[in-house]
């Protein structure tokens, strides 16, 4: 069958729009990041603040850097305030990272990997792309600009240039923007072991201070939204965004998402799923391993990938998004093993992941996916908004953007509940609880599933 230039143009977006459709439908923001992170958009865009200290639940807000919150607002500025179009920033990301995969491609491997169609194919059939490229999280729009610096990088070994310094520095500064020091991170082994990979480094000075300057550009672009939010905030927030975030999420002082060392380990094989059902995988597998470190585009890719997976396994805090950063360099190794395999054959894997998929997530819309779903209880907690609510506990912001919230909402032990009810005798609580006698003795409102437990709306028992 003939492919038509207008059908290898079109293929890419129309698929991902495909996929957003799909999760824009079936699935519904998921508590509790997802939740979290759009009211902590909706906060922003209350406040008309994109350079004022971040906010949930009306209170500060350090864990996570201003770009995402930015995007959304701007995506609500021009297409309305809604659940859609906070997705799309996201989206877009997912696309873009896509397209970079494929440039970066090019430029390592101009032979092997000159049909960056093919590239683009193994990375949106792969299993991370289509589970994380419509979340709203962090790790896709910060993949975009660890591309963006990448590419610059390996532009600048071939070429000294302004434009390659700025490319560097501008993408690093926004990366910084989007997921803070992770940015860096992600880039710096491939700067550092650039005379080892390199096939024209030239003189390594000039390198290392180029790289200099590109990293004062992005700390100049963080600094211009990180002055004017620490001028306005205590040192309690100084210290937990500037070191308890950072320097705390890799020792493990920050005690989520504490996982063991080899954690990542176990998630290997999943990266390159499907892939490694496919034969052909690992017969260019075992041919690129004989030659792994011969060109200068697999020394690139070792210098990169190896320690910055390293670093990820040593840090103490561990979730499997942290590692998409790293999927581009994955999705060429795949590409490079895949050479064999004939173009419309990797355009059938797409076809059937894609479809298994939007599939899947039509199923679980029908079947588990309503325990997560929290619309129905945030129409009646919009439907109440001016009452006094509490949440029994540990409130993320479940409600913030959903009821499109205008004051805070008490985080209150259960223990504390009828003091609150005391004070608050008007108000509603949504209690989240695993045994029906823990709220025997309350008025129940709502109640439904809600991931593994349960979630009602109560008032007291003697209200009207």
């Amino acid at each position: 069958m003939k492919v038509t230039a207008q059908t290898r143009l079109l293929w890419l977006p129309a698929t991902v729009a495909i996929l957003y459709l799909a999760a824009v439908a079936f699935r519904p923001l998921l508590p509790v990041d997802e939740t979290r992170y759009v009211s902590v958009a909706w906060e922003m865009y209350l406040r008309s603040g994109w350079f004022k200290p971040l906010t949930l639940n009306f209170e500060p807000y350090h864990h996570k850097p201003p770009l995402l919150f930015w995007l959304i607002n701007l995506s609500w500025a021009t297409l309305g305030i809604s659940r859609w179009a906070a997705t799309i920033p996201v989206v877009l990301s997912a696309l873009a990272s896509v397209y970079l995969t494929g440039v970066l491609g090019r430029l390592l491997f101009p032979q092997a990997l000159a049909d960056s169609n093919r590239t683009k194919l193994v990375m949106v059939a792969g299993v991370p792309f289509l589970t994380y490229g419509t979340i709203v999280m962090f790790d896709i729009t910060l993949t975009v600009f660890v591309l963006l610096s990448l590419i610059g990088v390996v532009l600048h070994s071939r070429q000294r240039s302004w434009r390659t310094i700025l490319l560097i520095g501008v993408s690093l500064g926004l990366g910084g923007l989007a997921k803070g020091p992770f940015a860096p991170f992600c880039i710096s082994f491939p700067i550092l072991l650039a005379p080892y990979w390199a096939k024209n480094i030239g003189n390594i000075v000039t390198w290392y201070a180029g790289n200099a300057l590109a990293g004062l550009i992005s700390l100049t672009i963080v600094l211009v939204w990180l002055i004017p939010v620490l001028s306005q905030s205590d040192a309690d927030f100084a210290y937990w965004l500037l070191w308890k975030q950072t320097a705390g999420r890799v020792t493990g002082s920050v005690e989520d998402h504490l996982a063991p060392f080899y954690f990542y380990l176990l998630l290997l094989p999943a990266i390159f799923v499907p892939w490694i059902f496919v034969p052909g995988f690992w017969r260019g597998a075992a041919k690129l391993r004989h030659h792994l470190l011969e060109t200068e585009g697999t020394r690139f890719l070792m210098c990169w990938l190896a320690p910055t997976f390293l670093g990820f396994c040593l840090f103490s805090n561990k979730q499997p998004h942290y590692l998409m950063p790293l999927i581009p360099g994955a999705v060429l190794i795949t590409t490079l093993c895949l050479g064999a395999v004939s173009t419309q054959q990797l355009a059938r894997m797409v076809a059937v992941m894609v479809g298994l998929f939007v599939t899947g997530q039509a199923i679980a819309s029908m079947t588990f996916l309503h325990r997560y779903d929290l619309v129905p209880t945030a129409a009646f907690v919009q439907a109440n908004k001016d009452r006094d609510w509490a949440f029994v506990n540990n409130y993320h912001g479940e409600f913030g953007f959903l009821a499109r919230l205008e004051k805070p909402v008490e985080d209150v032990l259960l223990q504390d509940l009828d003091a609150w009810f005391s004070k608050h005798p008007d108000g509603f609580a949504a209690i989240i609880y695993r045994d029906p006698q823990k709220v025997a003795g309350y008025r129940q409102i709502l109640d439904g599933p809600y991931r593994g437990r349960r979630m009602g709306v109560y008032s007291r028992n003697d209200a009207p």
